[in-house]
């Protein structure tokens, strides 16, 4: 009876070792959902769209300017995360 209360605790404190393909099939679904979340908002925002920013205009497909958009926001994201950590004094 000690050897079943020994094992029933050992499983209760380690849930995510017990389990890794579920933990895995989890992921691959939220993954799917989210790719074929994306795929959709990229179909439906094939449009032409014109642009006009400082002394350029441009016409382009709004896909093409949702992507630029983000790729220049996560690289600032990036860079003020970088220097805001080297310039952080040490503790």
């Amino acid at each position: 009876m000690t050897t079943q209360t020994q094992i029933t605790d050992r499983a209760s404190e380690r849930p995510a070792e017990a389990h890794p393909n579920l933990i895995a099939r989890v992921r691959t679904a939220v993954g799917l959902v989210a790719l074929a979340a994306l795929a959709l908002f990229f179909l439906q925002n094939l449009q032409e769209v014109e642009m006009h920013f400082l002394w350029f205009d441009i016409e382009t497909r709004m896909l093409w300017a949702l992507l630029a958009s983000a790729a220049v926001g996560a690289l600032s994201w990036w860079a003020v995360g970088r220097f805001a950590r080297v310039r952080r004094p040490p503790q």
